[in-house]
Order: structure tokens, then sequence, then C-alpha cells
């Protein structure tokens, strides 16, 4: 399984890289080849704790963990750990899905016959997905739409809990749209 390692206020040395190599390897025998389509570890320092972000890109579903503690190494596993469990549960609920006969968190609708009746522009609509609606941030957001190649994405932004639409724009940045009731 590849990943980067990236660190704000912590030095990320060899001996780090190799610890979280060995946590990891745990969560690499549940996967298979090609499972995740990218994956970033953040180590950060605040004032008092180290934070380990941990964000994948599995097919499509997106795993997010996040852990704090004194000790960096400590911290490394409690993310190593609770992003094993939600990996696992992630499979478990694909298998489920899988002997269902279900298409995972997208659903396709079928579209109702309207040729006999003037043609309105909601018939022009030729499929309707359902999708579930996902809680990241704006730098999780655009992370997601570069690896899944979309002009724009629909999410529940972590920082306001409001619903938001990033787009990209002709010129190759990102517009965003931030929906209020």
């Amino acid at each position: 399984m590849e990943y980067r390692v990236l660190g704000r206020g912590v030095d990320v040395s060899g001996a780090i890289k190799n610890y979280i190599d060995r946590r990891l390897e745990k969560v690499d025998r549940v996967l298979s080849d090609g499972d995740v389509t990218s994956m970033e570890i953040r180590l950060e320092k605040d004032a008092e704790n180290y934070i380990v972000k941990i964000v994948a890109n599995l097919r499509g579903d997106i795993i997010k963990v996040e852990e704090r503690n004194t000790d960096l190494y400590t911290a490394i596993d409690f993310a190593s750990d609770a992003f094993e469990k939600q990996v696992k549960k992630l499979r478990s609920r694909m298998r489920t899905r899988h002997k269902a006969g279900s298409k995972g968190l997208v659903e396709s609708i079928p579209k109702t016959d309207y040729s006999d009746v003037d043609q309105k522009p909601e018939d022009k609509i030729s499929s309707v997905k359902r999708v579930a609606l996902m809680p990241m941030s704006i730098e999780e957001a655009v992370l997601q739409m570069d690896t899944m190649d979309h002009l724009f994405l629909v999410f529940r932004n972590t920082e306001t809990g409001e619903i938001n639409v990033i787009y990209k724009k002709k010129e190759g940045e990102y517009g965003l749209l931030e929906l209020y009731e």
C-alpha cells in the first residue's frame, strides 16, 4: 500500500516512516491490490499534542481518522488501530452489499418513460443517482475531486456543518458554493 507522509511541526524521520509501515501491515493484509487509490498521513504538533490524521480513498469510499496524544508513537498506534477498524467495517459493508446484489453507495433509479407526453425540461434527465453526502473539509473535497477526476463535488463541510459544492472552473481554478437555509 502506497501513501504519503506529511509533517507539520514534526520531523518525519526514517524511523517514524518504518514505524508507520509496521503499524499499517495489518491493514495491508485486509486490502486487495488496487483498493487504495490515494492515502495521506499527516503528522502535526500543536501546543501539547501530536495529531495523526489518515485520509484514504478506497475506490470512492473515503476513510478519515484523526487521533491525538502527547506521545507521537501512541498517536500513530491509535490512528492505525482506528483506521484498521474503519477498513474492516467498510469491507464488511461491501460484502453485505455484494451478497444483497446492491451497487454500493450509488443507487441507479430507473427513468420513467414519458415518450407519449410533450417533452419537458425534467424529461431531459437520462439517469438519476443517489450518492451519500460525505462530511469533509474543503481541502479533502479538492483531493477527492482530483482523485475521482470529477468536475464538481457536493459535500458537508466539517468546519461549518453546511452543504457545499466545489467545482472546477475552465481556468483550472476551483469555485465553492456555500449553501444555507
